[in-house]
């Protein structure tokens, strides 16, 4: 690696779970050398946007008030301050289980602030890892090097806060606030480097090239009607501690529509093949699917990870595969099924949700976003109804509503889009491109109806202070909504 490489270790806290609809509220980093020396930290506070509805169980777990969000800056500039952090050359960015979560708020952040949402993963020499599922191998392969903890019912756990507080990591405030978790990242980090061998092979299947050469270098298949399934070891955290978060896996090829994907199959599942999805005509059983340098790490079978499979899980895969044999033409058609297979069309996406329906920015949305971000806010105003690009006038509308006073069209445009929001009317509901659906103040309400069932009194004082402005805030939102700009 270069000398200029750098390790950005971060952690965001958010308004709700929604990638594409909810709010990035705090964002906290430090960047090292290569060998973990702290070189920076930054912490950016995120006021809260005028069309957020936020979550009350998100809220109580983080314990942001509203009197610290009162002080942050606007979304816009975090986005461009925090994309600037990442897409600093060299950069190698890293959180923790930042690649089931945080990577894709920050790629719907960027994007709806009209920032390239991918340069970050590859572009000036920048790249992601993921602490989480390193943490997965080290508990398996090298545990002596930390005090692994367990919940009051017995049962293993990887959560940060929990090794932070089993292993006394020096952190500066509560478990959930953003700085603190990424200084127990980083003390983390550094436990695992001392490891040097593992450490920077574990580091390898974050670099894309690296991770498809191990795939393609797994060593073992199996045959059913003379095609080839390559067989390994896969190590996710989905998988849970019960199975040592490791399962054996076949390989049922790549996705013919996304070519970024190879599609994989547990074989430790009890009655994988039980079941028939009868509309199709095939087996009933959940496919992986891994995109080179993810979370889901690939391993080959060798002794020493074969022997870490549990005896149930060893049972069910020899059941299985005798059964592959003998249903090896309803297989292969299952098999064929899945690699043609493509998600649905979601009609009525929502612009802030559109990032993968609408694809890269072409070089004449970029020569318009390049203007866009070049003016100052009165001159943006102006510029951005003149843009040829339906979504780029979309998405900058968007951004001088939520962020810049102003009182002209995109006020009155956006208006139809918050007045939904108060989820009056559950027949037109803001869609994410899952045909999920945005936070809504009724389903705000509803939620702190249920928590307040479920007793309030074992609170915190500042649960309690959040959990009163809640209900202040989501009614005065609802009736914003409501009333017409």
């Amino acid at each position: 690696m270069s000398g200029s490489k750098t390790y950005l270790f971060y952690d965001i806290e958010t308004s709700g779970l929604n990638p594409a609809f909810d709010q990035v509220l705090t964002f906290a980093c430090i960047r090292t050398d290569l060998e973990l020396n702290e070189l920076s930290r930054e912490t950016i506070t995120i006021s809260l946007r005028p069309d957020i509805v936020p979550s009350p169980r998100a809220f109580l777990t983080h314990c942001l008030t509203f009197r610290e969000l009162e002080q942050g800056i606007c979304e816009y500039e975090a986005a461009r301050k925090i994309h600037a952090l990442f897409n600093t050359p060299g950069t190698i960015s890293c959180g923790y289980n930042s690649l089931g979560f945080d990577d894709e708020f920050l790629r719907f952040l960027f994007y709806r602030n009209l920032l390239d949402p991918y340069s970050h993963q590859f572009a000036n020499g920048c790249a992601r890892m993921d602490m989480l599922p390193i943490a997965a191998i080290f508990k398996l392969f090298s545990p002596h090097v930390l005090s692994w903890p367990v919940l009051p019912d017995g049962s293993p756990t990887l959560k940060l806060e929990y090794l932070s507080e089993e292993n006394e990591f020096e952190v500066s405030g509560r478990a959930h606030e953003a700085m603190a978790d990424v200084e127990a990242l980083l003390a983390l980090a550094r436990i695992f480097s001392t490891e040097r061998k593992i450490w920077e092979y574990v580091l390898g299947f974050f670099n894309k090239a690296e991770d498809l050469k191990r795939k393609n270098a797994l060593g073992r298949h199996i045959l059913v009607e003379k095609n080839r399934f390559d067989l390994g070891m896969m190590v996710s955290i989905s998988f849970g501690a019960k199975v040592n978060y490791m399962a054996p896996v076949i390989c049922l090829g790549g996705s013919v529509p996304y070519k970024n994907q190879d599609l994989w199959l547990r074989m430790d599942i009890d009655g994988l093949f039980d079941k028939i999805d009868d509309e199709n005509g095939i087996y009933d059983f959940f496919v992986i699917r891994k995109r080179p340098g993810d979370q889901l790490i690939l391993l080959p079978c060798l002794e020493r990870f074969w022997k870490r499979l549990t005896p149930e899980a060893l049972t069910a895969y020899e059941k299985n595969l005798e059964h592959l044999n003998a249903g090896a033409e309803l297989f292969l058609k299952t098999v064929a099924f899945h690699r043609v297979f493509e998600y649905p069309d979601i009609p009525d996406v929502d612009p802030d949700a559109a990032l993968y329906k609408s694809g890269f920015f072409s070089t004449k949305e970029k020569s318009e976003i390049s203007q866009f971000h070049g003016l100052v806010a009165d001159e943006k105003f102006d510029a951005c109804n003149s843009f040829e690009s339906v979504r780029i006038r979309t998405l900058a509308r968007r951004i001088l509503f939520r962020n810049f006073k102003h009182n002209g069209d995109e006020r009155d445009e956006f208006s139809a889009h918050t007045s939904r929001l108060t989820g009056r009317n559950p027949e037109e509901p803001v869609k994410g491109y899952k045909n999920d659906v945005k936070f809504t103040c009724a389903l705000a309400v509803a939620e702190l109806e249920q928590i307040e069932s479920e007793g309030i009194d074992d609170f915190e004082p500042v649960q309690k202070e959040i959990f009163e402005w809640l209900k202040l805030y989501i009614d005065s939102l609802s009736a914003s909504f409501t009333d017409s700009f």
